[in-house]
């Protein structure tokens, strides 16, 4: 008697996980651990340009293009690539890879990085069950991202959508945007007047807001994107941040969005 054993396939999962530390998180698929993998086994990567919102597949070219159920891409804890199998000699093997320094490609090294693995297995993973599903995560990814960073294009036309949201320092003090126009600050509210681009330094904008009753007090505010040091900048400069300060900053005197 002939019998025939259903092959199971294995399920695709993804999850946001910032691969490069840079503060876009990248949208990874992959295979669910079971039957066939040991471990989660990535297939697909894409993140996002903060300039223009762009969708970018990071998995692409010749060698990236083949990932899947015989050639692998192992993600290290120094946020490096192992990758590795044999489909035939164009494929290559045992090569890692890198991001590049605006985290919108990877770029190939000559061996791989040797590092210890990361644990995949603590990142938010979601069941992937259609197309349908893939289209609406790379979309989900878009206004994600989109709505969590400052955009330089916008701030310098006096626009500060970008910054609406709550902002926190490492004493627990915050800072509130509004969509409406107003600037919750330190338990006082302000109407929001401007912002404008700083004519010392680019890449910080000032924000300026209507104080009724002003005491000498209330800081100034700027909007700082991240990447960018200043002077001997207490602040962590991987994360778009709010300065509010009318002295020398301190560490507490950084705001990084929290909502």
């Amino acid at each position: 008697m002939l019998v025939l054993k259903r092959i199971r396939r294995p399920l695709t999962v993804y999850a946001y996980y910032d691969m490069d530390g840079n503060g876009v998180d990248e949208l990874v698929f992959a295979f669910k651990p079971g039957n066939v993998f040991k471990d989660y086994m990535i297939t697909d990567i894409y993140t996002i340009s903060k300039d223009d919102g762009q969708v970018i597949r990071l998995t692409d070219g010749l060698q990236l293009g083949m990932l899947g159920e015989r050639m692998n891409l192992a993600y290290f804890k120094y946020k490096t690539f192992s990758y590795y199998g044999s489909v035939g000699a164009t494929a290559g093997g045992d090569s890692g890879y890198h991001f590049n320094n605006d985290g919108l490609s990877l770029v190939k090294n000559d061996s791989d990085s040797g590092s210890e693995k990361a644990d995949l297995s603590s990142w938010d993973w979601e069941d992937l069950s259609s197309d349908e599903s893939n289209s609406s995560s790379k979309t989900s990814l878009e206004d994600k991202t989109s709505s969590s960073s400052l955009k330089a294009d916008e701030l310098k036309n006096g626009n500060y959508k970008s910054a609406v949201g709550t902002w926190k320092s490492s004493n627990g003090m915050t800072i509130k945007i509004t969509s409406d126009g107003q600037l919750e600050l330190w338990g006082n509210a302000y109407p929001i007047d401007k912002v404008s681009q700083s004519q010392y330094v680019s890449g910080i904008y000032s924000l300026t807001y209507i104080d009724s009753i002003p005491t000498g007090n209330t800081p100034q505010l700027s909007f700082v994107l991240k990447g960018l040091a200043i002077g001997s900048d207490a602040g962590d400069n991987s994360k778009d941040r709010i300065l509010a300060t009318n002295g020398m900053p301190s560490e507490k005197s950084y705001y990084y969005r929290v909502d």
